[in-house]
Parts: structure tokens; C-alpha cells; sequence
């Protein structure tokens, strides 16, 4: 066989495997599968940005980080793994207008799809939810965990406050939150179940929002503090 016979050859079985590779099957397409070595790997969020869809992973009870990836999909329906990715148990998302910012799991994906990672050492816990500032909406979102981390991030600089500690750190009977949200000013965190006396599904009795921690105590201004109450603590799913 002459050399360019053998070349076209190549190239012809390359094309081939690469059409193969994005087959769809009643609309499943396998090249897009992920997997993880937690023994759960779920969709943790999905959203598009960037002229890209962004996906991640999770792997279950995972606060500190994990194998799961943030995933950047073409338009072609090319599958990129980011090296940035540090994994860990999220489900939140968030576009922040004002920085041109998405904001999914652990992640801040610029307009450019430059992605930063907040490490879970600064940050520990499972993400379920994202909010726009209460005081400072340009410049700053919140961050909820599922185990009662309340977090203050810097859209710029990713620098992270901590308003609430999660139950991780502090080793305590934890409410088990699943979601977050803002309504123009009042944040809500609903409870999806606790463990503590208060009975299955209920918010425990000494899980107190009330009281933030020293740090946000100390950097918050009198007038710049947000007031907390608890007003359900019954589960809502």
C-alpha cells in the first residue's frame, strides 16, 4: 500500500471513530456518561453559560472534596473535563450579572470561560444554594451548605467570609438544608430534615441562625447586620 493510500486510510478511520463516538441512541449520547469513584455519581447542577453547558458531579457526604469534575460541553457536543475541578457534593448555580459570572459548585466561570476554584479549606461543606447580597449585590453572593454553612464570597477576589460555620467543622446535630433563595429582603433556607430531638424532618431545637459567627460579627457593621429568625421548622421538600 503506497504511503498516501495508508494516510488517507488513517484519516478516514479517525473520522469514522469520532462520529462514532457522539452516536446518539433514542437521544442517550454515551460519550457525554461521567463517572467518579464515590459510589453515587450524580448531576449535581447543569446550567448554560458562556456559549457552553456546565455540568457537575458528586459524589455523596463529600464536603471536603472529591474526585467529581466540572464538565464543559461544545456545541459539537465535545465533553472537556476542567483541570480545575475539585469535586466535592454540590448542587448549586448561580449567574451573577454584575461580574459576568457563573457561579456552579465550588466554581466562578468568567464570560471567557476562565474558571477559579474556591477550595473546600475555605469554604467547607456541600453547596446547595446561592443568593445575591442582601447589602452588597454587586459585589458580593452567598453561599449555602446542606449541613448549616452560611457563606459571605467576594464575586472579585473569591475571598470567603464565613457567616455560619457547617456542622462539619463544629462536629454538631445538623438541619439538613436544600435549597436558597432571595426575595428582594428576606434569604430563605429551607430545611429538608434534621437530626435532633425536635423529631424526624424537623428543624432541631438548637439550630440557631440567629447568631452569627465572630468573624461575621467582627466585620459586619452595626448597621450592615442582617437580622435572622427562624419561622418554620418543619421540613419543606
Amino acid at each position: 500500500m503506497r504511503r498516501r493510500d495508508f494516510c488517507s486510510l488513517i484519516v478516514s478511520l479517525l473520522l469514522s471513530v469520532s462520529a462514532m463516538a457522539q452516536e446518539s441512541y433514542s437521544g442517550i449520547y454515551p460519550h457525554l456518561a461521567y463517572f467518579n469513584g464515590g459510589g453515587e455519581c450524580g448531576t449535581g447542577a447543569v446550567a448554560p453559560w458562556a456559549d457552553r453547558l456546565w455540568v457537575i458531579t458528586y459524589s455523596p457526604h463529600s464536603p471536603k472534596g472529591s474526585d467529581d469534575k466540572l464538565y464543559e460541553i461544545t456545541p459539537d457536543l465535545e465533553l472537556i473535563v476542567r483541570p480545575e475541578s475539585i469535586g466535592g457534593t454540590p448542587a448549586n448555580r448561580m449567574i451573577h450579572r454584575e461580574s459576568k459570572q457563573l457561579f456552579i459548585g465550588p466554581y466562578a466561570i468568567d464570560a471567557e470561560r476562565n474558571v477559579r476554584a474556591i477550595r473546600y479549606a475555605e469554604m467547607l461543606g456541600r453547596p446547595t444554594g446561592n443568593a445575591r447580597h442582601l447589602t452588597d449585590p454587586e459585589k458580593k453572593i452567598y453561599y449555602a451548605t446542606m449541613e448549616e454553612g452560611f457563606y459571605e464570597v467576594d464575586v472579585d477576589t473569591l475571598k470567603v467570609t464565613e457567616l455560619y460555620a457547617d456542622t462539619h467543622a463544629r462536629r454538631t446535630p445538623r438541619a439538613d438544608l436544600r435549597s436558597s433563595f432571595l426575595s428582594t429582603t428576606t434569604f430563605t433556607l429551607p430545611p429538608g430534615g434534621s437530626r435532633g430531638t425536635s423529631g424526624e424532618g424537623d428543624l432541631r431545637d438548637d439550630c440557631d441562625f440567629t447568631n452569627p459567627s465572630p468573624a461575621a460579627t467582627a466585620s459586619d457593621p452595626p448597621e450592615g447586620r442582617v437580622k435572622w429568625a427562624i419561622t418554620r421548622r418543619k421540613q419543606l421538600r
